[in-house]
């Protein structure tokens, strides 16, 4: 939440404008992503060696009420493949492996977001 204050003085947009219906949602959002959170924190403590596959699993699950916000299908089909491509290499591959399949994924994920959006014009 910092850092899309920061972002928004310096695009000059008030992020918590009343006038924008949408406000209370994208807060919601967020806030949803602190619970998962406290999910993560509990792995950390419990199962360290656990913990970046689970807290993978929560990033690529928070991206599925974005695909409704945005009607972008990349955030669909990406909020279900990480979490799942997590839970399967966490278990069978190095944390490390996972780490670079998700950056890849990402990237991937980036570029198409991209051609969506391109093609929706």
């Amino acid at each position: 939440m910092p850092l899309s204050w920061f972002v928004g003085k310096w695009l000059n947009v008030d992020i918590f404008s009343k006038e924008n219906p949408l406000t209370n949602l994208g807060f919601l959002f967020t806030c949803n992503q602190l619970i998962y959170l406290l999910i993560v924190m509990w792995v950390f403590s419990a199962v360290p060696e656990k913990m970046l596959m689970v807290y993978t699993m929560v990033f690529g699950a928070h991206l599925l009420p974005y695909s409704w916000r945005y009607k972008l299908r990349t955030y669909f089909v990406f909020a279900i493949l990480i979490p799942i491509l997590a839970l399967v290499l966490g278990h069978m591959a190095s944390m490390t492996y996972l780490s670079l399949v998700m950056i890849f994924l990402e990237i991937v994920f980036a570029m198409l977001l991209q051609v969506e959006l391109n093609a929706n014009k």
